[in-house]
């Protein structure tokens, strides 16, 4: 099975689904990353080379890291047709079964232009639009893909549980149940960051990131889970 986990900067993609990215290497599933961004470079120069060391962590192939190389904190100045066209171009390419995005309520803009664009790019139709013409996305390889059939949302503390949004609070439809080994990969792969990892009590920090872990365990009576926001199914069996 492919899997996709779409973040909009490096680090993102570890800290929402690091443990499921590592559960789903472990059972032969075939995972991609897509970031929209490199990060601020002034303040954070060394992100694209981190973000390829924490893919080591997980065994995933550099190359099965895109980047869309919008600007960060920025993004809403961003073409949207153009993004969401690349966006699709390389699902297309990968044919993923399952996608992990921002939740839609986070605090950080870009969380949510990623999520709006997650949900252009992955709708529920053959048809990739945006693509030129000329391009011929169906391939021999491909042919027998029949879309994205699930897309879950991931969180991001400082950033989910922050928003203020009360209508918009994340709520975990899913919880993945993930093991101590899973949790570790997660912790080493996000330590690869290392002027992102922040201190003590921060959501952010390594601490609480495996506290949370303990806790979306808790929540369903198992040691340590990780949890989401179910938006798409669809059952073709």
């Amino acid at each position: 099975m492919n899997v996709l986990v779409v973040g909009a900067h490096p680090d993102d993609e570890t800290i929402g689904a690091g443990g499921t990215i590592a559960k789903h290497i472990e059972n032969g599933d075939h995972v991609y990353i897509v970031l929209f961004s490199v990060g601020h470079k002034p303040i954070q120069p060394n992100l694209r080379e981190q973000a390829y060391r924490a893919l080591k962590v997980f065994g995933i192939n550099k190359n099965d890291l895109f980047w869309l190389n919008c600007k960060s904190g920025q993004f809403d100045l961003e073409s949207k047709l153009k993004v969401n066209s690349k966006l699709a171009e390389i699902i297309a390419k990968v044919n993923p079964q399952i996608v992990y995005t921002h939740f839609y309520g986070d605090t950080h803009q870009d969380h949510r232009f990623v999520f709006d664009s997650t949900m252009v790019a992955c709708r529920p139709s053959h048809e990739i639009r945006g693509i030129a013409k000329n391009k011929n996305w169906r391939t021999e390889k491909n042919k027998n893909w029949r879309g994205v059939e699930k897309i879950f949302c991931y969180e991001i503390p400082s950033s989910t549980n922050w928003s203020g949004r009360l209508s918009d609070s994340f709520n975990p439809t899913e919880y993945n149940v993930i093991s101590e080994k899973h949790l570790r990969q997660k912790i080493s792969a996000y330590d690869c960051y290392k002027n992102e990892v922040r201190p003590g009590n921060h959501p952010r920090s390594i601490e609480s990131l495996n506290k949370l872990a303990q806790y979306r365990g808790s929540s369903v009576t198992v040691d340590l889970a990780e949890a989401f926001v179910l938006i798409r199914s669809i059952n073709h069996d």
